[in-house]
């Protein structure tokens, strides 16, 4: 009996590492020697979720390098929530280059309300664009009935022509 638990135990951590175990070893390997705390489960997890693991740690490792510490969970939590990975670095790196306190969080929020406010006002756009294109339409409509309108009275013979 206890054989058979060992080998079930084995041929799990065998599949598991062959699924996800090398290339999140290399991974973790990565952030280890860059300081970036990740647990390997975490890695292991957020590959299955098919997250890019690759672009967050980067971010991480070249936000480490500059002095800033941030936490790849919360990366992946702005990037789920719109927001663009990209943009909260630029203003970190900004504001450490000028040397003003700024955290991740306060670039986060500034990043997610630039993303709405781009949402709202291309949205504002198209209902412009709709509203122009149904008002056109709608003036059209009105060209066509009243051309057809002055055309059935010439066609139509008067009462005195008959």
């Amino acid at each position: 009996m206890m054989y058979w638990l060992i080998g079930i135990i084995a041929l799990f951590a065998l599949t598991f590492y062959l699924y996800f175990g090398h290339y999140a070893m290399s991974l973790f390997y990565q952030c280890m020697k860059h300081d970036v705390r990740i647990s390997y489960w975490e890695l292991a997890l957020m590959k299955k979720r098919g997250v890019p693991i690759n672009d967050y740690l980067r971010t991480a490792i070249k936000l480490k390098e500059k002095g800033i510490d941030v936490k790849i969970k919360d990366l992946e939590l702005h990037a789920k929530s719109g927001g663009r990975i990209a943009n909260v670095v630029e203003l970190l790196l900004k504001a450490k280059r000028n040397k003003i306190e700024l955290t991740y969080h306060q670039a986060a929020i500034m990043d997610l309300e630039e993303v709405a406010k781009h949402r709202k006002s291309s949205d504002n756009n198209q209902t412009e664009n709709t509203s122009e294109e149904n008002s056109d339409t709608t003036q059209n409509q009105t060209d066509s009935e009243t051309q057809q309108e002055s055309n059935n009275e010439t066609t139509t013979p008067s009462e005195g022509e008959k």
